[in-house]
């Protein structure tokens, strides 16, 4: 391909194009000032939230032991997931309450590959056990402004708050998201559920004494096997503070243990028998893992929102109830590098959504635009690409200023150009994000003025 004749490099025509994509484009490369009038036009961000709960990271017990489940061993697996999410804000549980251990992850799955903006909440001391809750964060978009804790048992319920460095802090509008990481107590006995039951309770009562009316959610292993239960009605009743009352986003309540109706929301387990001894095996039968959310955060809020759609167990393509998420029929949720750490990485999957942010992130867009290592430049019916091999496989994410997810899919880089995919492109403002070879980044994004 060549570069067409006449050809302007900030405002193209797309044309001779299928009638789906005829485009009138204005091009941001990724080297132009992040706050030019385009960039001013967006009127939403989005912020990308994941639960995780690690499956005894860097604890020795109940068969987890460094030959077979080490940080070694699962890093590697964790970072392919990461860099497949690229999550803003992550909470973890079951994470050796050793800080090195909580630093390991920090240094080596989120802060790799040039990244170096992943930051982690302080490490509250547990009162018994060797597991913790940790929350890890994109520095450039939100600061942690404090934290505390709920007094749970076995474990506390950790809790975050948070504020989004948008353009907005300039209006004097500060959106606060508080997240609160729990563990509740696993087992299937009345004595079990009774523990879930009171932690629920005291979870409810630490957040009455919260004076602020915020975004929250609440997110974790809450090891339920039914919305009936009682933990999870304390968590999701009206109660005396109803602002604290928390939703499920897909509102998919019922009794989900070993329930084919609730394939689609199962989080355990990903393998019938990897890692036995200490993974639960048994494959994809169970809903333990939650990101629930206030109605402010679910519905009213004007500085942040649920996008709706979003919510998903990672890897789960609910096909493979009672099964591993690698077997027939062709899981395609993910790519296939990703489903196999997802297999490997942990006996949970990880609960993933995006909230709609008011706005648009100060430093966000500027880090990613330092550590660019290629650019896209859109012309006719396809993007001109510089820095990158001919032959490399991109993987490309289009996007509507909502954060709606419009395409997914890979091109092959050919000519220094990739092919521009044939979709139903809505009218507005389009966002680009390409990710070559799982770690170069770039964005772009242009204008549809017609349809």
């Amino acid at each position: 391909m060549k570069y067409p004749a006449g050809q302007s490099d900030s405002k193209v025509q797309l044309a001779g194009m299928n009638s789906m994509l005829k485009i009138y484009a204005i091009l941001l490369l990724i080297s132009v000032n992040p706050f030019s009038v385009i960039l001013k036009a967006q009127t939403y961000d989005t912020l990308r939230v994941m639960s995780y709960n690690l499956t005894n990271y860097g604890n020795t017990i109940d068969g987890c032991v460094n030959a077979t489940n080490g940080p070694a061993l699962k890093n590697p697996e964790f970072k392919n997931i990461i860099k497949h999410v690229l999550p803003d804000v992550l909470g973890v549980c079951e994470m050796n309450t050793n800080p090195t251990l909580a630093n390991n992850f920090l240094n080596n799955v989120l802060n790799t590959d040039g990244v170096t903006h992943y930051k982690r909440s302080n490490q509250q001391a547990e009162t018994s056990g060797t597991i913790t809750s940790i929350l890890y964060y994109d520095s450039e978009k939100l600061v942690l402004a404090n934290q505390s804790f709920a007094a749970t048992s076995p474990r506390l319920t950790h809790h975050f708050r948070l504020y989004l460095k948008t353009n907005e802090l300039q209006n004097g509008d500060t959106i606060w998201i508080n997240v609160l990481a729990c563990h509740l107590k696993a087992g299937s006995t009345a004595s079990d559920a009774t523990d879930r039951a009171n932690s629920a309770a005291t979870i409810r009562t630490y957040l009455n004494s919260f004076s602020k009316t915020e975004n929250c959610l609440m997110m974790g292993d809450f090891n339920v096997y039914r919305s009936s239960e009682v933990a999870f009605q304390n968590l999701t009743a009206a109660g005396t503070r109803p602002a604290y009352q928390f939703l499920d986003p897909v509102n998919r309540v019922g009794s989900w243990g070993s329930n084919a109706s609730f394939a689609d929301v199962h989080s355990q387990c990903p393998s019938l028998g990897y890692n036995p001894g200490c993974y639960s095996g048994g494959g994809l039968d169970d809903r333990l893992d939650f990101i629930l959310m206030n109605r402010h955060a679910l519905y009213d809020s004007s500085g942040l929102r649920y996008l709706t759609g979003t919510y998903k167990a990672l890897g789960n393509d609910g096909l493979h109830y009672n099964k591993n998420i690698t077997d027939s029929p062709i899981n395609n949720s993910v790519p296939s590098a990703v489903l196999q750490s997802l297999y490997k990485a942990s006996d949970h999957l990880p609960i993933v959504t995006r909230l709609r942010v008011k706005g648009s992130f100060i430093t966000g867009l500027s880090s990613v635009i330092q550590k660019r290592t290629f650019a896209l430049q859109l012309l006719e019916n396809f993007f001109l690409v510089s820095g990158l091999e001919d032959g490399i496989s991109v993987a490309l994410q289009f996007s509507d200023a909502s954060g709606k997810i419009l395409w997914t899919g890979e091109e092959v880089v050919r000519d220094s150009a990739l092919d521009l995919p044939q979709f139903n492109c809505p009218k507005g403002l389009i966002f680009v994000r390409a990710i070559a070879e799982n770690k170069y980044y770039s964005t772009s994004k242009f204008l549809k003025f017609k349809p």
